[in-house]
């Protein structure tokens, strides 16, 4: 199984995109496709290799929009105005003016060769298509409806049609191109040259000849280029780019910087922890580029309902004509108003504003520090009613402090410290960072005769010739351990040497600042139910709970344990569940949810992998952001549908009432098509509301 990913150039409509992608699924070699008119690209998944790819992908569009090029390579956009089309359209223009000052005889010849000069490549457009059997093009259509124009000797309003059309394409190029242009200059930062440090000088080389461990210099006002840790030197820098946070970060020797970063004041030696093509920027934009894969159910319809639409049309359009004309009615007038509906029988503004809205959107996010990995679950962030998290690291701080150590009579409290110190040595968990922080030991591994980890219990560490403990209530226990001193309220981990119970050490860990802020607005959103998700005790959860005003909280759960009460939850409540988790240990509940979501994820990949959407910062407001982003994006879906629909019925009712003729046909064809598309552009202008 490969994928291969291409550019597209010369791709004329979204409905042609929508073909081209159809067309090229049923080819035998591939597994699915999926065609982006936005970003014009094309991604290919093939289950079987074949010789020549790109000859079947050209077969394929030579059918349908025959001017289309594949590439594997960034193209430019094509000016479909092109000189030669200038020249045609000044002629043509004057040729159609002529047909009204020149006698009747004349007329039909000067109009008709005016109306080919300006429309010639929708002819040939229209004519592909004919042979090709396929006949609810929309250059077929509106040939169709050129032509019906002509026979009725109206020749300005057939060559007026073609030109209004042209132009309207054009500007829909235009402003698509606009789009795509706007969200990437919110999106422009990545650089291509490092200053790399050698042993005489600095110097300028590109990103790509950059390896792992060598030393680059970044200058105050300049970008990070890559991942890295300081060796040298202490500055500020503007996380915004990649995390929102508008807030300067100082950093200095030993601090992780991310590519994307603006250094602001001082210079900095980086010691390159990862190549370009994996430095946590590139991952990200990937990802961003790749969002139009995972397409909203919104997107999907479109597709299948602009495959029955413009053929409803036709039909309609025939009807129009045929009815009136067997009651009696003049055939000409009927004619006339059925190639009204001809005209409005493309669904391209629906076709292009949906996902254009997705991908203008899942931009902006991306601007704020928010991830999104496809329009699919950006929608179905809206429709989220039940909101399952996990506590440590997600609802809290994570940064777990000791609290205060507990000794089982004369004991040392070193002791203690010592011990946790050995057992959680090798380990991950909050924890381990916390009592690291607090005793500084000797670990010598040659002395590790066994080590047993139980996953949310305790773990067993044969050091030496001292078999040590540590875990929780139920773990010592099971183990035969009784009268052991129990804090409330808190989070404990008890400790043995040599099957002798020495105590325990307790643990804080804060609410995260704003937390309970963020969850009131969800709320207020349209989130029926919070729900925690913790290994911790019982009472010490049941306090977080209530601090942060969560509906519902379950305690001293293992891991499997939470993926199962998850499974139970999304069974139990209606509507949608999203998970959010700190992406390190919740792999499976973010992936089991409807939509996975995971906090703090900057350089992190574990989360950037495992999460549907993932906030490079780690503050609240920014779950928050997420959701509101979604919400105003299906609130400009729903507008740019009841525009494009209601104007193209207005139209039919004015065409079918003879108040509409194919001039404000087109016009309001091409018309809808661009107002959606600068619709979809207020979203541009989004302000959070947090």
């Amino acid at each position: 199984m490969t994928t291969k990913e291409y550019d597209i150039e010369n791709l004329h409509c979204a409905e042609c995109g929508s073909r081209i992608e159809a067309g090229i699924e049923k080819l035998p070699e591939v597994e699915s496709a999926n065609l982006d008119y936005q970003n014009k690209r094309l991604s290919i998944r093939y289950h079987k290799a074949v010789d020549d790819p790109l000859a079947r992908l050209y077969q394929v569009a030579a059918s349908i929009d025959p001017g289309v090029v594949f590439t594997l390579h960034p193209v430019s956009m094509i000016n479909k105005l092109s000189s030669l089309f200038w020249v045609f359209l000044g002629i043509g223009v004057g040729l159609l003016i002529a047909t009204e000052f020149v006698p009747s005889t004349y007329q039909p010849w000067l109009g008709i060769l005016g109306w080919f000069l300006v429309g010639y490549r929708v002819l040939a457009q229209a004519l592909k298509s004919l042979t090709q059997k396929k006949v609810f093009t929309e250059h077929f259509l509106m040939s169709l409806a050129t032509i019906g124009a002509l026979i009725l000797g109206e020749y300005l309003e057939a060559g007026a049609v073609m030109i209004f059309y042209e132009f309207g394409e054009w500007l829909e190029d235009k402003a698509l191109e606009h789009s795509r242009q706007m969200v990437k200059n919110k999106l422009n930062i990545k650089t291509e040259i490092a200053h790399l440090r050698t042993e005489d000088d600095i110097q300028d080389k590109p990103l790509s000849t950059i390896s792992t461990g060598d030393v680059i210099v970044i200058y105050p006002g300049e970008r990070v280029p890559l991942d890295g840790t300081i060796i040298k030197g202490e500055s500020t820098v503007d996380t915004s780019s990649l995390t929102g946070e508008s807030e300067p970060l100082y950093v200095g020797e030993g601090t992780e910087i991310y590519a994307g970063f603006l250094n602001n004041s001082g210079m900095l030696e980086l010691q390159v922890k990862s190549v370009a093509s994996e430095s946590t920027i590139s991952r990200i934009l990937n990802l961003i580029e790749n969002a139009g894969a995972a397409k909203s159910p919104q997107e999907k319809f479109i597709t299948r309902f602009a495959r029955i639409y413009t053929p409803a049309v036709v039909a309609a359009a025939f009807l129009v004509f045929l009815i009136p004309t067997l009651l009696g009615a003049e055939a000409a007038i009927w004619f006339k108003r059925s190639l009204v509906f001809l005209i409005v029988s493309c669904p391209c503004a629906l076709v292009i504003s949906i996902p254009l809205t997705f991908f203008i959107s899942i931009g902006i996010a991306a601007k704020k520090g928010i991830i999104v990995k496809g329009s699919g679950y950006l929608d179905i962030l809206r429709q989220v009613r039940t909101i399952v998290s996990d506590k440590t690291g997600t609802l809290t701080t994570g940064e777990m402090q000791i609290d205060k150590v507990y000794v089982n009579g004369d004991i040392n409290p070193e002791v203690l410290l010592e011990v946790l110190w050995l057992c959680e040595y090798n380990s991950s968990h909050p924890f381990s960072r916390a009592i690291k922080k607090a005793y500084q030991g000797s670990f010598d591994s040659k002395q590790v005769k066994a080590y047993s980890e139980f996953p949310g219990k305790g773990l067993i560490l044969i050091y030496g010739q001292d078999r040590l403990v540590a875990g929780s209530d139920d773990f010592f226990a099971n183990m035969g351990f009784l009268d052991l001193i129990n804090p409330a309220n808190q989070s404990v981990v008890h400790l043995a040497k040599n099957g002798f119970y020495l105590g325990c050490i307790t643990f804080s860990d804060e609410v995260k600042p704003g937390m309970k802020e963020a969850i009131e607005k969800l709320k207020k959103q349209g989130i029926k139910k919070t729900v925690m998700l913790s290994g911790d005790r019982a009472p010490k959860a049941e306090k977080v709970a209530k601090e942060l005003g969560i509906d519902e909280f379950y305690a001293e759960l293992l891991p499997e344990e939470k993926l199962a009460k998850l499974e139970d939850i999304i069974n139990k409540n209606e509507g949608k569940t999203a998970f959010v988790g700190d992406g390190l240990n919740d792999a499976p509940a973010l992936a089991r949810a409807d939509v996975g979501i995971a906090m703090g994820g900057i350089g992190n990949q574990a989360s950037i992998e495992s999460a549907d959407i993932v906030l490079l910062n780690d503050r609240p407001h920014q779950l928050v952001e997420a959701f509101t982003i979604s919400r105003q994006t299906g609130n400009m879906v729903i507008q740019n549908i009841v525009l494009a629909l209601g104007i193209k019925v207005l139209i039919m009712i004015l065409g079918i009432l003879g108040i509409a003729g194919l001039w404000e046909a087109v016009l309001g064809d091409v018309g809808v098509t661009i107002l959606v598309i600068f619709n979809s552009l207020r979203l541009l202008r989004y302000k959070a509301d947090t």
